[in-house]
């Protein structure tokens, strides 16, 4: 049981999203617009080792949130954690500029390698 918690922190020009609970975000809208407006210009990662898989209510909502933020976010975006239903979801659905990592800290040193090789 229990429900979904949102935890948002901010180190830098990173942000780190924690997802504890059951995955199911009702409002799909909402949900996205959030994260587009609040989330572009910065190095956004999810941390989902505490998500639960239940299903796909909600998932739909979920997906097409991290699709928007990266396809728009001009530095990709990194998941971690990711438990095998999740890694599966992500890999059908081949999204362009995002990365799964093992740990937050994986994430970080991508994101500074990435910022290294720019010009």
């Amino acid at each position: 049981g229990g429900h979904m918690e949102a935890q948002l922190r901010n180190e830098g020009e990173y942000t780190v999203i924690t997802i504890r609970g059951p995955l199911s975000i009702e409002k799909t809208q909402p949900f996205r617009e959030l994260c587009l407006r609040h989330l572009l210009g910065r190095k956004v990662i999810f941390n989902m080792e505490k998500t639960s898989f239940v299903g796909s209510t909600g998932l739909q909502a979920f997906f097409e949130a991290v699709r928007s933020l990266s396809e728009e976010s001009p530095h990709g975006l990194k998941v971690v954690g990711l438990q095998a239903e999740f890694k599966r979801i992500f890999q059908n659905l081949e999204f362009q500029k995002l990365q799964m990592h093992e740990s937050e800290a994986g994430a970080f040193a991508s994101f500074q390698m990435q910022d290294s090789v720019i010009e």
